[in-house]
């Protein structure tokens, strides 16, 4: 054997009204839920939710006082350790490695569910460990004590020694806790290949949206509670997520992943009263038109931005309703219907001197369908300069001046502008 896997090597597991107390309290509620063979199955939920007590039952190490677990027809709590440690191998949140030794060492202590009493390693469990290490990708590192190791290569290791055990089920507590961005994504793409490759690998994520971009499907726990379980889209849900956490998000689809991601929902009260005013803007060029409208008392709507965009930090922490898009991607039809209507309520449609580029082009069709219904558009001069589509940003900005558009050389002019506009009331709030 070399350490790799077949699409054969993973194992369903099945849980049927699971009931499990610690301590006199209940940790799990009835639970029932299905993780389909070679699945990466991420378990999400806020702290106390029982993440950490499913995975411990579906280990074996915590019993169950109603209902059940199967892995692949064994019952994991009434099965001989020996039995369950060539099926299934844990990986806790704080697991412990003594100092001194080396990482092949640290990797070839989980073959010892393979040895017989007083046996040593043979040709077998040599290549177990090799297997692991390339998989994990820490073949370079093997040498290398310990202690000696970053984070994330830390991680790799103590993954590496889970899959040196050979198992069909990989159970692990918050893989990616306490990693910086990098090597958690490292992490998670890690875990991805290893269940496309046919192992079972369940984690307890706390960040939902990196378990929304690279597991199969998960599970939304909540005070011990399954509230939902499925593909990402079915429990990255407002509703569901307002239930579990208490905390209001906004949900939209990642358009190269077709996958969900979420981000926190203003809260209305920061919104000022005074008239309504749609910003287009993007990369830090909308922030003072922004900050004056929000000290001015407007109302405000921003979009389409992009998630983590500088003015899409500052459209949040002024208030303003934003419509966002994933990170890098192109503007989808849904978000630039969103940002029309938003912009057809507003007495005004400012447009910040943004590049544009084909992701964000769509932001001057939204202008165009707000200047053709009526609503005043101040735009700053120089598209061409900006313009990074090869001339459709440009045609578009000489659409809106023939159009009406109101063309100033700056954004203290667009300012100006659009107070006088605004002074001069309306029919729309």
């Amino acid at each position: 054997m070399d350490g790799s896997l077949s699409a054969a090597d993973g194992c369903r597991v099945e849980i049927a009204g699971l009931v499990c107390r610690l301590a006199g309290i209940t940790a799990l509620g009835g639970v029932s839920l299905e993780i389909p063979s070679g699945a990466f199955f991420g378990i999400v939920g806020p702290n106390g939710a029982g993440k950490t007590t499913l995975l411990r039952a579906i280990a074996g190490a915590v019993g169950p006082e109603a209902g059940g677990v199967l892995v692949e027809g064994l019952a994991p709590h009434e099965t001989p350790v020996e039995v369950l440690a060539r099926q299934i191998s844990v990986l806790p949140q704080h697991p412990v490695v003594p100092a001194g030794v080396t990482v092949r060492e640290a990797v070839a202590w989980a073959r010892n569910p393979h040895l017989g009493r007083l046996a040593r390693p043979g040709p077998a469990d040599l290549q177990a460990v090799d297997g692991a290490l390339e998989q994990t990708g820490a073949v370079e590192l093997a040498d290398r004590p310990i202690e000696a190791l970053s984070g994330g290569e830390r991680q790799r290791v103590l993954i590496a020694r889970a899959l040196a055990q050979q198992p069909r089920l990989l159970l692990l507590d918050e893989p990616t806790v306490h990693l910086d961005l990098g090597r958690q994504l490292e992490i998670m793409e890690l875990l991805r290949t290893l269940a496309g490759r046919g192992l079972t690998a369940v984690a307890a994520i706390h960040d939902l949206n990196l378990a929304a971009s690279f597991c199969d499907r998960m599970a939304l726990l909540s005070q011990g509670r399954l509230l939902a379980s499925g593909r990402p889209a079915d429990v990255v849900a407002p509703d569901l997520i307002r239930e579990a956490y208490g905390a209001g998000v906004t949900v939209r689809i990642d358009a190269r992943t077709g996958r969900p991601y979420l981000t926190v929902a203003p809260g209305p009260a920061a919104q000022g009263t005074g008239p309504r005013v749609h910003v287009i803007c993007g990369g830090g060029t909308g922030v003072e038109i922004l900050n004056r409208c929000a000290e001015a008392g407007c109302r405000l709507s921003v979009g389409v931005v992009h998630v983590m965009d500088a003015d899409d930090e500052t459209a949040r922490a002024v208030g303003a309703q934003v419509i966002e898009e994933a990170p890098f991607s192109p503007i989808s039809s849904a978000a630039a219907d969103e940002a029309i209507r938003a912009a057809l309520t507003c007495r005004a449609v400012i447009i910040a001197p943004t590049p544009i580029g084909p992701g964000n082009l769509r932001n001057l069709e939204v202008a165009e369908a707000a200047l053709t219904a009526g609503v005043p558009v101040v735009m700053v001069e120089g598209q061409e300069a900006r313009d990074f589509t090869g001339g459709a940003a440009a045609d578009a900005a000489a659409r809106l001046a023939a159009a009406g558009a109101l063309v100033v050389p700056d954004t203290a002019a667009a300012l100006e502008a659009l107070s006088r506009l605004l002074a001069r009331g309306g029919a729309r709030s």
